[in-house]
């Protein structure tokens, strides 16, 4: 297995732990949310409730973000994209 197939991997799992998260968190069906979902827009959270979304993903996955990098999270791809780069 290359690198590359072991990040998409961890990637993809990433993505489906924190699409489970955020399921279970918004009581929305897991079959509503891709990687491409945009969190403000397509689940309509407003900016307290994406900034507490981010903190419990923080909290969850042990990492740390910028505010920056919080600041760049619009889909569930761009979380687990930093979430991922903080755990490596």
């Amino acid at each position: 297995m290359t690198d590359q197939a072991i990040s998409h991997s961890t990637l993809t799992n990433m993505q489906q732990r924190i699409i489970d998260l955020i399921s279970w968190r918004l009581h929305v069906p897991v079959k509503y949310i891709h990687p491409y979902t945009h969190l403000q827009d397509d689940l309509n959270l407003d900016a307290i409730d994406l900034l507490l979304l981010i903190a419990e993903l923080e909290s969850r996955f042990n990492v740390y973000l910028t505010p920056e990098e919080a600041e760049a999270i619009e889909t569930v791809q761009d979380a687990s994209f930093f979430i991922q780069k903080h755990a490596a």
